[in-house]
């Protein structure tokens, strides 16, 4: 099966095209302002707006607050809550949109405990909103990968959405779905160049996700 793609850490309206041009699935807006491609609510509901409608809009959060979650909520665009680092029961409680859980992996056997890591600290009763698990590189943003040696799609998330992120390009990507079997691929720096997204390197990743059997051939 093909996996879905998401093109994350949108910083400009014209990048909303690319996307556009590709039918790609879902699109990113980092909120969070240490990151080089963080964007304010504003700047993020303009190029949302550029965005065809089929495109779900993803924020990206890191250890986010209440009001942080409350404030992405109400801007009224945004579809699913990308939560890396720290998601504490309050922060569960708050969150009314589906969650993506976004863990860091220092190494392929850290992917043996991404359960006991997805739901720590969250209560039984909030552990619906988890939607998906996303395994990222140990630095995200880095445009590296985790080890994936021997790597393979986790069994604890069979009822799970799992996405692969980190380090992602269209010269690795169809080696990172043939490991893992995502359902979501993820990339932001593998499809930048020197002002921000890049038409030709998404198209390229695209078609790399697309057409993994025409390249095996």
């Amino acid at each position: 099966m093909v996996p879905e793609i998401k093109i994350c850490g949108l910083t400009a309206v014209r990048e909303a095209e690319y996307l556009n041009e590709c039918s790609v699935d879902y699109a990113g807006f980092v909120f969070y302002p240490p990151s080089k491609r963080y964007v304010t609510i504003e700047q993020a509901r303009e190029i949302a707006s550029a965005l065809d409608g089929g495109i779900r809009k993803v924020a990206v959060l890191v250890s986010p607050t209440e009001s942080e979650i409350d404030m992405i909520q109400n801007a009224g665009f945004i579809n699913i809550l990308q939560i890396h680092k720290e998601l504490n029961p309050q922060v569960a409680g708050t969150a009314a949109l589906p969650i993506w859980r976004a863990l860091n992996i220092g190494s392929v056997s850290d992917t043996d405990h991404l359960t006991e890591l997805t739901y720590s600290h969250i209560p039984d009763e909030h552990r619906h909103k988890i939607e998906a698990v996303l395994a990222d590189a140990p630095d995200f943003g880095s445009g590296r990968t985790f080890d994936w040696k021997e790597g393979h799609r986790p069994e604890a998330f069979k009822d799970l959405k799992f996405i692969l992120a980190g380090g992602l390009n269209d010269a690795n990507v169809a080696e990172g779905i043939r490991i893992f079997g995502p359902d979501t691929v993820d990339v932001s720096s593998g499809v930048e160049g020197e002002n921000g997204k890049d038409a030709e390197l998404i198209r390229d990743f695209v078609y790399a996700v697309r057409n993994m059997k025409e390249r095996e051939a």
